[in-house]
């Protein structure tokens, strides 16, 4: 049996933004590597004193140490948002649709799932929602907006939704969709 080739999808990062994303979050990293190391020191450095002295040494560390800590943690928090990027991709396998959100990619079948679009006219967005029935997998895939699908992967995606379902009559969602899809692609 001859395996399908997968199709990776043109939604999330391109690997430039991605790059660029890793470049900007590096000093942010080290920074925050810094404020974490610094207050192990400071209070390493006040109890290895002998006699340890409590108001004068141990109680101003404990103060520093606790803003620091505030500090890797907000700068932890940006970093975060800042690859938070990297790790998004979506594939197109026959009729398998898979989602990679950091360390997990999600399969959906399709030919199977509940399709829908949610629309928002305001800033010109369609995205495509997927949902599994079993187990319960939801899927959101921007077609139309800011990083627009090309042409050939609206057909591949219509192609994928229709491949082996029935027509349950004029008004089934999965085919009107897909036939929009087909129509945004022209």
């Amino acid at each position: 049996m001859r395996r399908r080739s997968k199709v990776r999808l043109s939604v999330g990062a391109g690997a430039a933004r991605k790059a660029r994303a890793f470049g900007f979050s590096l000093p942010f990293i080290v920074v925050g590597g810094f404020l974490l190391w610094v207050p192990f020191d400071l209070i390493f450095e006040s109890l290895t004193e002998s006699p340890i002295n409590v108001w004068g040494s141990l109680l101003p560390h404990l103060f520093v140490s606790a803003w620091c800590f505030l500090g890797a943690y907000i700068v932890g928090a940006v970093s975060l948002a800042m690859v938070a990027v990297i790790p998004y991709g979506a594939w197109l396998d026959g009729t398998l649709l898979g989602e990679r959100l950091w360390l997990r990619t999600r399969w959906v079948d399709l030919s199977t799932a509940n399709i829908d679009t949610e629309d928002d006219p305001r800033r010109g967005v369609m995205s495509l929602l997927v949902a599994a029935p079993n187990p319960e997998i939801q899927v959101k895939l921007p077609v139309r907006g800011v990083n627009s699908l090309p042409p050939e992967e609206l057909v591949a995606l219509a192609d994928a939704i229709t491949g082996t379902r029935v027509r349950q009559g004029s008004d089934d969602a999965a085919f009107v969709i897909a036939d929009r899809l087909r129509s945004l692609a022209s």
